[in-house]
């Protein structure tokens, strides 16, 4: 029987080819949907969502897209990201299954990114000892 530790955080997951051409034009194609589809907050500003990451299931079926916003003016707080993913989500579902050609579209979960959030702030901090 295994211990359930730690390390298992350190391994890397072996890199199929397939899935990384799935995940690419994941990337690729929710990118362009993104661009077509205006993101505005409260205010009337509009907010650019940027696609850090994409990570796929074994069988991609279930993609978890990782997103973040890298203007300083216009900052959104994780809440206000889910409610204007949530209000735009069938517009981003739409666009994403006609613009893809798999066999399977996969499910999309959009997670906010908080490792960008934390290096902004590392960076800041470290401007500011300059």
């Amino acid at each position: 029987m295994r211990k359930n530790n730690e390390l298992n955080i350190f391994k890397s997951q072996k890199n199929n080819p397939r899935i990384q051409k799935v995940t690419q034009l994941i990337k690729k194609t929710l990118s362009e949907v993104f661009l077509t589809i205006d993101f505005t907050n409260d205010t009337g500003e509009n907010i650019m969502l940027f696609i850090n990451k994409v990570s796929l299931s074994k069988d991609a079926r279930i993609a978890t897209v990782f997103i973040t916003n890298f203007s300083n003016k216009n900052f959104i707080s994780e809440d206000k990201f889910r409610t204007l993913i949530e209000n735009n989500l069938s517009k981003i579902k739409k666009e994403f299954t006609s613009r893809i050609e798999l066999r399977y579209t996969p499910k999309l979960k959009f997670r906010f990114d908080t490792e960008t959030e934390r290096l902004f702030n590392l960076d800041k901090a470290l401007d500011n000892l300059k």
